[in-house]
């Protein structure tokens, strides 16, 4: 995935010792960071959402054409097939505040103002330059630095609630515990609803990745082959030929089809190699290889040294994953204020959303 600056730290930066020199103000590398991808990549951005919204799935009838049995014979009444879901979107708010004391505590900012402008950041300058060592650049503090790093961070929440989210989520199932329950119990996502839809119709889980429970839960090699020949050979047949069809694998599957294409001696996996491009493909199926599922796997879901499912496939469509707002454009926007009042300095977004995979026949999963 792309890379984007993140910072050392934030007045935020608690307890970072910093030894002040001659400059104005001091300069600060940005540090690249795996970002999260695009969720309009992976999932069908839907506005306008409203709570208890239903969404009906018509399906055709059929068998209906019989043999005529002459005068007096009897018709049919067909049952049309009706699914039905129903959006309910769930008020999310991100908010964090900042006093210009801490920011003296951590690092010098210049350009503050004298009094009660003293605490207004907006008007705190800091030069940031990034890894690559280009020229820094002064820039406002809390308008330009802090609110890049909150949109950032607004837009990972987004991408990772919208796959692990899960409403009933406990203590005992997070590697932080108690504390980090908030961040995941907003919405139901991809996976819990899979393993809903799963539990119900057994179909919809077409293999088990026997790594995920094996020692050490490490594949073996070529063990993606394996596994991407059951999930395409057993999915349903319209998936097949969806042409919007894709799988979303973990990065620990797209390394080990990486390392057996390359012991085929297979030109291709080289050329992809050599471009950089993650263009991969099984069977004319895109593989999408999104390593941040593995990084929140590694970080928030494991127990005593095991991991939940580091391993998975979702065999499906990008119309099938619907992420649904109020407004996402409005959830990406920020408000920024400062309280003279208080003396703190706010930033805010507030939205609506929810999550749905649309239908379960368009869904076949390995984990």
């Amino acid at each position: 995935m792309a890379s984007t600056p993140s910072i050392l730290g934030m007045a935020a930066l608690a307890g970072l010792s910093v030894v002040y020199g001659p400059e104005q103000f001091r300069e600060f590398i940005l540090k690249p960071v795996i970002e999260s991808p695009d969720v309009a990549v992976l999932f069908t951005i839907r506005n306008g959402v409203k709570a208890k919204e239903d969404v009906l799935f018509v399906g055709r009838f059929t068998k209906i054409t019989h043999l005529d049995a002459g005068c007096g014979s009897v018709p049919t009444t067909p049952q049309i097939p009706l699914d039905k879901l129903t959006w309910d979107p769930v008020k999310l708010e991100a908010w964090i505040t900042e006093c210009a004391d801490e920011l003296d505590k951590t690092f010098l900012a210049w350009g503050l103002g004298l009094g009660y402008e003293r605490y207004d950041l907006d008007q705190a300058l800091i030069k940031v330059k990034a890894a690559d060592d280009s020229d820094a650049q002064a820039i406002s503090y809390w308008t330009e630095f802090i609110q890049d790093q909150f949109i950032a961070a607004l837009k990972s929440d987004i991408f990772r609630i919208g796959f692990f989210g899960k409403k009933t989520i406990t203590a005992a199932q997070l590697t932080g515990g108690a504390d980090d329950v908030k961040n995941y119990n907003q919405v139901d996502g991809v996976y819990t609803q899979v393993f809903e839809m799963a539990a119900s119709n057994p179909a919809v889980r077409v293999y088990e990745i026997e790594a995920n429970t094996r020692e050490g839960q490490e594949l073996e090699p070529e063990e993606s082959l394996k596994i991407f020949r059951a999930v395409h050979n057993k999915a349903p047949r319209h998936l097949k030929r969806d042409p919007e069809r894709m799988m979303i694998i973990t990065d620990s599957l797209a390394i080990n089809w990486s390392d057996y294409r390359e012991s085929q001696n297979l030109e291709t996996s080289f050329q992809l190699q050599e471009e950089g491009t993650t263009k991969a493909k099984y069977r004319n199926v895109p593989l999408i290889a999104v390593d941040e599922l593995d990084e929140i796997i590694e970080t928030d879901f494991e127990i005593a040294g095991k991991k939940d499912l580091p391993h998975r496939v979702l065999y499906t469509t990008k119309r099938n994953l619907q992420l649904g707002f109020d407004s996402y454009d409005a959830a990406t926007r920020v408000a920024a204020w400062f309280n003279i009042e208080t003396k703190m300095n706010h930033m805010r977004s507030n939205f609506k959303m929810d999550v749905k995979v649309m239908s379960y026949d368009l869904v076949a999963a390995a984990y």
